[in-house]
C-alpha cells in the first residue's frame, strides 16, 4: 500500500490513529491470510493494493 497507493495509507492511518496496531504483509502473505476467513466484505474499493485485513477476538 506503501508503494503503490500511498496516499490510501495515509487515509487508513488517519482513520485508526494509534488505536490499533497496524501490521503490514506483503500482497502475497494477505492472500495466503485470507484463505481462513470467516467474511469477506466488497465494498467496490478499486484503488490498487489497498485491502486490509480486520482481526478481532476475544482475550479467553
Amino acid at each position: 500500500m506503501e508503494e503503490i497507493s500511498p496516499h490510501m495509507k495515509e487515509k487508513l492511518v488517519n482513520i485508526i490513529k494509534d488505536e490499533f496496531p497496524l501490521v503490514e504483509v506483503s500482497h502475497e502473505e494477505l492472500k495466503e491470510l485470507s484463505k481462513d476467513v470467516k467474511a469477506v466484505i466488497r465494498t467496490g474499493e478499486f484503488t490498487p493494493y489497498s485491502n486490509i485485513i480486520l482481526k478481532s477476538g476475544v482475550l479467553f
